[in-house]
């Protein structure tokens, strides 16, 4: 459920822009509304995981609820005023939820016969971000068809029944006892302050990248590739489809390897990709490309949120590390789209995610300089 109701915006906003008479500049806030409260939910989520994990369901309960209420007012700034409402009760509870998610299945205890070490963390942390994904990718179809069979309003709501049923299936964790700190060697207040700053700019850079290459790939295909607009809003599909099977590929692979040993691979995969983006090809090289980033992307998120806990005590503090996921989501498209408009090309544009992409890439490789050598894979 959390996959469906993060995307809303994006398939919404046609509707909602054609509703009221938005302006671009009035559609784009509720990108900002929603990552803003996502970042507020994400900072105050470990502090308690096991109530925050049920809560965020609740808000974004809420959330959708007051969207199917703002659906049916005509009064343009009203209705952008509840939207903005909404989508930040969406955000909020995603940065709540997401963020508890990750840490609990990242923390949980191994039982005998389960996968330890390292790659075991990162390979569950995979299974769930793939659930996610795959709720991310069925949205837009989701709200494509309901818009034809004229049910947008049925399928929120199916929506808020789905994120409230969580919320119930999942409000017996907050009896449960809250995960311990990391046993391990004592790490003084700078060293994890250091270890946080470096996993928080490797959050914000892949990210951004992330959202760069999905939220960009229609319009750069629709310029450079001749397709038409509706076929070049396919790429989004293939490029998210990319990155669940990347993500899938990944957490096998973890099975066997260790985490840097799908890392770096990954990440040299998407560095090609993207690069490949900035030249002018055709068609096929194009769509190649997009499939080729998406499955580099896949399992870099996991791996980063494995690697983190490994390295970190107190994952109370690691709130604003998550945070930066957001701030990078919100930042570097917009940084694309400036160096577009002011280069007149969105090919020199994407040089923005390819230099994103190469930090990250000497971010992973450079870890154990960075931080100290730790047997974490």
């Amino acid at each position: 459920m959390c996959g469906i109701v993060t995307v809303l915006p994006g398939p919404l906003l046609p509707l909602m822009a054609a509703r009221w008479g938005l302006r671009d500049v009035q559609s784009g806030a509720f990108f900002a509304a929603e990552f803003a409260a996502s970042m507020v939910g994400s900072i105050f989520s470990p502090r308690r995981l096991r109530w925050n994990l049920p809560l965020g369901y609740a808000v974004m309960t809420g959330g959708v609820l007051l969207l199917i209420f703002t659906g049916t007012t005509e009064h343009a700034a009203l209705g952008h005023a509840l939207a903005l409402t909404s989508f930040g009760l969406i955000g909020l509870g995603t940065g709540l939820s997401v963020t508890a998610t990750n840490l609990v299945v990242g923390m949980m205890e191994e039982g005998a016969g389960a996968q330890r070490g390292a790659s075991g963390r990162a390979r569950r942390i995979s299974v769930v971000n793939l659930w996610w994904g795959i709720g991310a990718v069925a949205c837009p179809w989701m709200i494509a068809a309901a818009v034809h069979g004229g049910h947008v309003q049925g399928l929120l709501l199916l929506m808020a029944v789905g994120t409230a049923g969580m919320f119930a299936a999942l409000l017996s964790q907050a009896r449960e006892p809250e995960p311990g700190l990391a046993v391990g060697e004592r790490t003084s207040a700078m060293a994890e302050a250091g270890t946080l700053i470096f996993f928080a700019a490797f959050f914000f850079l892949y990210l951004g990248v992330e959202t760069v290459v999905g939220g960009w790939i229609p319009t750069y295909a629709h310029r450079f590739s001749g397709m038409t607009l509706a076929h070049a809003s396919l790429t989004v599909s293939l490029y998210w489809t990319a990155l669940l099977a990347g993500r899938l590929a990944g957490s096998v692979a973890l099975r066997s390897v260790t985490e840097r040993a799908v890392l770096i691979p990954s990440l040299v995969l998407a560095l090609i990709a993207v690069a490949t983006l900035i030249g002018p090809h055709s068609t096929t090289t194009v769509l190649v490309a997009v499939a080729a980033a998406g499955a580099g992307f896949g399992p870099v998120f996991p791996i980063g949120v494995s690697r983190m806990l490994a390295r970190v005590r107190d994952h109370r503090n690691t709130g604003w590390a998550f945070a930066m996921c957001s701030a990078g989501g919100a930042t570097l498209p917009w940084l694309t789209g400036l160096v577009s408009t002011g280069s007149g090309s969105l090919r020199i544009g994407f040089a923005v995610p390819l230099a994103a992409l190469a930090v990250i890439l000497a971010l992973a490789a450079g870890e154990n300089l960075w931080l100290g050598k730790q047997r974490i894979g």
